[in-house]
């Protein structure tokens, strides 16, 4: 969303996976219309039980850095580990001066966040001490480890709290003499300020107040200036619903104070209803819900139904409302953000307001704005796939300049029943060529030849990076795990159902005899090139490379087919790191030569080409297209210590004599991620009861699309074999950006 409306400033969509330690196990990238991407995530049956964690972002929204989706999730699958709540105890009190500062003589309003070490919230309660331990004030949180106190500091005075059951003392933080306390208070329509000037500095007396919303000033109101309190009211009940920021600014456009501020209206709300049709809770049997949408609205929606029995809580601890309304607008972890819109009344009001009080929210400096200096934006939407690159005669470094080239593009699957394409492309006296706004899935041959020529001749070409590529991915940041108070029973209950899957996909067989195997084609290709140290498919990861031709250099390619290998650095200067080692490589003659980096932990990662030690910048200057094998190794023996190995080999005159020599050239592209159909059986005419139908998910409609009055959505599906209770959810935005949330458990 942009400015309250589905965005259309964005086409692309990333969404990765990332594990406990924050590394990203793969990512995916979806094509985006009107600011929808209907897209999936494959699991890996490799996965191990535990905590993980989704992240997703478009390139724009990495030019303010901080706030991208990141969503915790639990995944089921081999080597369980038994979630267990761990002991909870106060490992940080963090205090929040309302307006930013603590200001010598005035009442201040403190808020506070009580969290532990995984930056969970815990109650918390004690007493405010001067430095003669004398006691001044004291404190309790109200929800979620948050709550707020008030104190009036006296000059020369340090305070600290301490906690009550613990006895473990926190410091306030320290006061100033000049400045000025920004109080807002919540009322219906409209939200009270207050504030109050300390000291006599004349740069620090208030002269306006500046309102903002989703980075759009919605109103300047001049403050007097010939008072030290200054209170007034802010009429909100025409505004959007969303995080309101005031900004408090001396007349020299400085700002002195700052808070964040809650408006919710409703008007976001897109009322919706469910009318059960037919309900039948039997073993595959049919069932039929109809979502009633009573307003005229155009929109797109998705929706799903699981097995209730399966859910953590009852009510899910995020859903649309707090995704776009708080927590993409707002920096910290928020515990359990759906509370605030699903829980009406004062208490649920008072607690949004302590979010806002402990809660960062500035994407810029005031002082830079104010100078001109805010930071240019390092990345840009690439406006679907752009292809760019330079045409050459074939043997020479002359461009084929000024010609007309054909461009046909079609699935390098031959399974996948995606149709072919083509476009005319014309290059210009360097051979250079754009191609732009294409659509992509997956692996793509792209055939380059020209036309119209005298002659036919035989070209290279050399394509940019992939617009895909991301130079400067967002850095990672520390997963927080929540453990539900019911973790237990689920886990056992989401255990038995891997169990189920692994057996129904084949996958844990028991006295199973493999008698003999047919070599695939790179266990041929290994057996051919490798040997040594390096032979054998055992703890190894291999990549067929001799149809890869690629758009970018070696290292850009390993950075996205490699999982758990990082590739940092620049071009002359690149550090491989895996799951925490750092690279080796040799110069020299084989003298070593050690790049160390300061986040490495232990192991690293050697570099081979040909099975002879080498370093990045060699393999930097060797075209993908010479390359016929990639292998990693975690640990090898062809290192002292056995530290991970990665090794290249060229292609033998064997496999270049397989080349195809002709007037075109084909170039392998990797485009959006094939997005599939869920899978959602018909028991209507075949019931088939020979293999037990074990489902959480029942049904799962990421892409409705809805145009009209009184619409209806139809939900029909077909029961497992055991589910008794069935969640529905259904979620989506208007083009009006009105939200559609509905969350209902249907039972007989």
């Amino acid at each position: 969303m942009s400015g309250f409306l589905p965005s259309g400033r964005n086409t692309v969509l990333y969404v990765e996976l990332l594990n406990s330690r924050s590394e990203m196990i793969k990512r995916n990238a979806f094509p985006v219309y009107g600011g929808m991407a209907p897209g999936q995530l494959t699991l890996p049956d490799s996965l191990s039980t535990g905590f993980y964690q989704i992240r997703a972002y478009s390139p724009l929204m990495l030019n303010q850095p901080g706030f991208i989706f990141r969503q915790r999730i639990m995944i089921y699958g081999k080597e369980n580990k038994e979630v267990q709540n761990k002991d909870k105890k106060v490992d940080t009190l963090l205090f929040f001066p309302e307006g930013g500062s603590l200001i010598t003589g005035l009442l201040n309003i403190v808020a506070f966040k009580s969290i532990d070490k995984d930056g969970r919230p815990l109650p918390v309660q004690g007493a405010i001490r001067n430095s003669k331990n004398e006691i001044v004030g004291s404190f309790e949180s109200v929800h979620d480890g948050m709550g707020s106190f008030s104190i009036t500091p006296v000059r020369g005075e340090h305070y600290y709290a301490v906690v009550k059951t613990s006895g473990q003392k926190y410091v306030l933080p320290e006061q100033t003499g000049e400045g000025i306390v920004l109080n807002v208070t919540d009322m219906p329509g409209i939200k009270r300020f207050t504030v109050h000037t300390g000291g006599n500095n004349h740069l620090f007396k208030p002269a306006y107040m500046i309102g903002q919303m989703q980075n759009m000033v919605i109103f300047k109101q001049p403050l007097p200036q010939d008072r030290t309190v200054i209170t007034g009211s802010i009429k909100t009940h025409s505004y959007y619903s969303g995080i309101l920021q005031l900004t408090v600014f001396n007349k020299d456009d400085m700002p002195l104070a700052e808070r964040i501020t809650f408006v919710d209206n409703k008007e976001y709300a897109l009322p919706a209803s469910i009318n059960v049709d037919t309900l039948d809770t039997g073993a595959r049997k049919h069932n039929h819900f109809t979502i009633m949408v009573p307003d005229t609205v155009i929109g797109n929606f998705s929706l799903s139904v699981t097995d209730a029995d399966y859910e953590n809580d009852v009510k899910r601890r995020s859903n649309i409302y707090a995704s776009f309304l708080l927590k993409s607008d707002i920096k910290g972890y928020i515990h359990n953000p759906a509370y605030y819109f699903n829980t009406s009344g004062d208490a649920a009001k008072k607690a949004l307001e302590l979010v806002m009080m402990t809660n960062g929210w500035t994407r810029f400096k005031w002082t830079d704005l104010a100078n001109n200096q805010l930071p240019s934006s390092l990345y840009k939407d690439p406006g679907y796939l752009k292809l760019s690159g330079r045409i050459f005669k074939k043997g020479t470094k002359k461009p084929l300049a000024d010609k007309d080239v054909i461009l046909i593009l079609s699935p390098a699957d031959s399974g996948r029943s995606a149709g072919h394409s083509s476009r005319m492309i014309h290059t210009d006296v360097r051979g250079g060529f754009e191609a732009d706004s294409l659509l992509m899935y997956g692996k793509t041959k792209m055939v380059f030849s020209e036309i119209n020529g005298r002659k036919n001749n035989f070209i290279r070409v050399q394509l940019d990076s992939n617009s895909l590529m991301l130079k400067k991915p967002p850095v990672s940041e520390p997963l927080v795990a929540v453990y539900s108070k019911n973790a237990f029973i689920i886990n056992q209950k989401m255990n038995t159902a891997y169990i189920d899957y692994a057996n129904a996909k084949g996958l844990t067989l028991k006295n199973v005899i493999v008698r003999a195997s047919q070599k695939t084609a790179i266990d041929q290709l290994d057996e051919a090139y490798s040997s040594g140290y390096f032979s054998g498919a055992v703890h190894s990861y291999r990549i067929d490379m001799r149809n890869e031709s690629y758009a970018g250099d070696f290292f850009e390619y390993l950075r996205e087919r490699i999982p758990g290998l990082k590739v940092s650095g620049e071009p002359g200067d690149y550090v491989l790191h895996y799951r925490g080692g750092n690279m080796t490589y040799y110069i020299n003659n084989g003298e070593e030569d050690r790049k160390s980096d300061p986040h490495a932990n232990t192991g690293n990662v050697t570099l081979f080409l040909d099975e002879m030690p080498a370093n990045p910048i060699i393999l930097e200057t060797i075209p993908l297209n010479d390359i016929a094998l990639i292998k990693l190794f975690p640990s090898s023996t062809a290192t002292a210590g056995g530290g991970t190995v990665l090794a290249v080999y060229t292609k033998k005159s064997t496999d270049r004599l397989t080349e195809t020599t002709s007037s075109t050239d084909i170039i392998t592209y990797y485009g959006y991620t094939i997005t599939k159909e869920f899978y959602n059986p018909d028991y209507s005419h075949n019931p088939d009861h020979h293999t037990a139908d074990k489902r959480i998910t029942l049904k799962w409609i990421p892409d409705i699309t809805v145009n009209g009055p009184g619409s209806k959505i139809p939900v029909t599906f077909y029961n497992n074999d055991h589910t008794k209770r069935f969640k529905l959810v259904a979620e989506g935005i208007t083009s009006e950006g009105r939200l559609l949330m509905l969350e209902k458990i249907i039972e007989p």
